[in-house]
């Protein structure tokens, strides 16, 4: 009798142990104003990818204009394939996965291994104005190799990518640094739909119409337009690189995380780690920075984002764009392993939100972004 109890103990006990662990319960997100603070969230950096897959630039202030949906010619350039040339159409773009492109998803080290700057000048020379677009500002793209720095001679450029010329160049440069035939596409400034008359000549030119956004996400919560602002929150950058590389990250010479690994227009602090995904489907709208002189501006229309999505991570961000000698980790697994109540997402998507009055806006380091109630 004891035998057969024993071997029924250990038959429950195998039977348990084959049977799959229950799931982990999707995370309900939803804001909890009286459980965390929101409002104070510190802008303490902006980014802009001109060029989808390139490094970005680092600015002070951001200009939206009442007709863009992200910040001035953000991923408004990219590399597309030879072979998915049939699959991009510059008059009605739509929105194409990322293998479709030479990008850091498909070439992470490769395009790591280059330092790029992005500007925008008249043709008289001079830095434009976000205000005063022309349709004779030059695009300018410099490339360097990352291992000699801006000092060495640039690969290529200053090249003009606002003519078909610089384009036709660039499209060369790519195609024999990565041994595949790629083209360096852009959409065009006006829909193809757009009706001659009806307000076209008051359209600025340079119009930024089409974003080569990096994942489905954003166009699916923005009726279809691919424009979108990429927010990362510091202290949730800072909470997985601890968890990655077991606490403390980044002091006593340790591998840390950075916030720009994860490619973000905005980042911002003064949020719990996460809480970034709690906003989701809330408005969030741009406080001015007091000035040394104690002067705050009140725009009558603010700036304001609308949070409509996480970002879901893959192998693009597997390698660091500044530090790239610290080799390839897995941060979608990463993600999954530490925090499966989130991974593999980090980071949201929002968009501008134009209402009739919206004659746009700025935002700057020092701002903070306060979360409007409905």
């Amino acid at each position: 009798m004891i035998i057969v109890m024993v071997f029924l103990a250990v038959l429950r006990h195998s039977s348990s142990l084959s049977r799959p662990e229950p799931a982990t319960p999707a995370m309900k997100y939803s804001y909890q104003p009286d459980r965390k603070t929101y409002d104070g969230m510190r802008i303490v950096s902006l980014h802009r990818y001109a060029f989808k897959g390139l490094s970005g630039d680092v600015a002070t202030t951001m200009r939206i204009d009442r007709h863009d949906g992200t910040f001035e010619d953000d991923r408004k350039f990219a590399l597309l394939y030879a072979t998915s040339g049939d699959k991009f159409d510059e008059g009605r773009p739509s929105w194409l996965h990322k293998e479709d492109f030479l990008c850091a998803f498909t070439a992470p080290e490769l395009l790591a291994s280059l330092e790029t700057e992005f500007t925008i000048e008249s043709r008289s020379g001079h830095e434009s104005h976000h205000d005063a677009k022309d349709s004779t500002d030059r695009r300018l793209l410099t490339v360097w190799n990352r291992k000699l720095g801006r000092s060495s001679t640039p690969l290529l450029g200053p090249i003009d990518l606002a003519c078909p010329e610089g384009r036709q160049e660039t499209s060369r440069f790519f195609t024999n640094l990565s041994g595949k035939e790629v083209r360096c596409v852009v959409a065009s400034s006006y829909p193809s739909n757009y009706i001659i008359g009806n307000g076209f000549d008051k359209l600025p030119p340079n119009l930024h119409t089409h974003q080569f956004a990096n994942t489905s996400s954003g166009v699916k919560n923005n009726n279809g337009d691919t424009r979108t602002v990429h927010i990362v929150n510091r202290n949730t950058v800072t909470q997985f690189s601890d968890a990655v590389y077991g606490g403390n990250s980044g002091s006593q010479g340790k591998t840390a995380l950075t916030a720009t690994r994860f490619r973000p227009n905005i980042v911002v602090d003064n949020l719990e780690p996460w809480a970034e995904f709690d906003l989701i489907g809330k408005t969030v709208e741009v406080v001015t920075a007091v000035d040394k002189d104690g002067f705050q501006s009140r725009d009558l229309y603010p700036l304001k984002f609308r949070i409509v999505s996480r970002t879901v991570r893959c192998a693009g961000v597997g390698v660091d764009p500044l530090c790239p000698e610290l080799g390839v980790i897995d941060i979608p697994s990463l993600l999954v392993k530490h925090f499966p109540q989130h991974g593999p997402y980090f980071g949201v998507y929002a968009v501008v939100e134009r209402c009739d009055n919206f004659r746009g806006g700025e935002i700057s380091v020092g701002d903070t972004f306060r979360v409007v109630d409905d």
